[in-house]
């Protein structure tokens, strides 16, 4: 009986969407004037090769829920295109209790993704450690300053000043103001959600990526508080995905393209090649997590296998 009305509660899920069809579509294909624009604005520019030493700053984390408390791992580095560690690569393993925040407030995750804390005051642990680990990439990038023409970390650097104006991990601001200092760093991302430049429906990045398939920039100077933060749409090579690159301060044209030429030989299928291996080197899976649980003991506390993130 319970499988039945679930059937059925699909079936309306479904009628639901044929009702709204044309109002879900509209919002993704009825664009021809945003496209237009995004075409307009769109510069085209292949790419001179410049070979620079360049290092990838990622950071990974993952957790199991039990009843009570959780236990997680934080896996951190900062790597060259050879496979070299330019800093000694940072990792946390720990318990901690469930999260509670301090007063009810919405955040920016990193990702460009709102998240709201409910009227008890929980957050997830995911949150907690999301913080966690834009401190361990910090870190990094700061220690690996030094060693490096240019510094390229995997996120953005507008999420993360969103962070501040909303009043959660403070700490996470002042890191960024850090950076805000050298012009070595840049913050890339392959997804972004704000429209802030053609204040369409959808992200801009889906407007300049449907616009057109050359390679070439779309330049916008934003603020974040009393700080300009230089933002670029690009994609190093034809029909290859469109990055989203943050730079601290105000760029010249010329700045852009300089960084697009140092990013192009260094890059595979449009996606710096640092930063795949960065991620690849710091991931932690579930069955990473299985066994850190097994490797402590834990594996046999209660609801220890029925919650995993990644």
């Amino acid at each position: 009986m319970l499988w039945s009305k679930s059937i059925f509660m699909l079936f309306e899920v479904y009628e639901h969407a044929l009702m709204k069809r044309e109002e879900i579509i509209s919002k993704v294909r009825n664009a021809k004037d945003l496209l237009e624009n995004a075409r307009r604005r769109w510069v085209e520019y292949e790419p001179s090769p410049e070979r620079s030493m360049l290092a990838g700053v990622d950071s990974s984390f993952n957790y199991i829920v039990y009843k009570g408390f959780y236990l997680y791992a934080i896996a951190g580095v900062s790597i060259t295109s050879d496979g070299s560690f330019l800093a000694k690569p940072k990792m946390e393993v720990d318990a901690a209790n469930l999260p509670q925040a301090q007063e009810k407030v919405g955040y920016d995750d990193g990702d460009g993704n709102e998240v709201s804390i409910d009227d008890k005051g929980f957050i997830s642990p995911r949150n907690e450690l999301l913080a966690k680990c834009i401190g361990v990439e910090h870190d990094l990038a700061s220690e690996s300053m030094d060693k490096a023409d240019y510094i390229l970390i995997d996120g953005s650097l507008l999420a993360r000043f969103y962070d501040r104006r909303n009043r959660r991990f403070v700490a996470v601001y002042e890191y960024a103001k850090e950076l805000m200092k050298s012009s070595k760093v840049l913050f890339i991302a392959k997804t972004s959600a704000s429209n802030a430049i053609l204040k369409g429906n959808l992200a801009d990045i889906y407007y300049f990526s449907r616009a057109t398939l050359n390679a070439g920039y779309i330049l916008s100077v934003q603020k974040a508080g009393n700080d300009d933060i230089t933002v670029v749409y690009a994609r190093l090579k034809q029909c290859t995905p469109i990055l989203k690159v943050e730079m601290p301060g105000e760029r010249s044209e010329q700045e852009v393209r300089d960084m697009l030429n140092m990013l192009y030989p260094e890059s595979i299928s449009g996606y710096p090649y640092v930063l795949r291996l960065a991620h690849e080197r710091c991931k932690i899976s579930n069955d990473d997590m299985l066994k850190v649980a097994d490797l402590l003991g834990l594996s046999i506390e209660e609801g220890g296998r029925d919650v995993l993130n990644e």
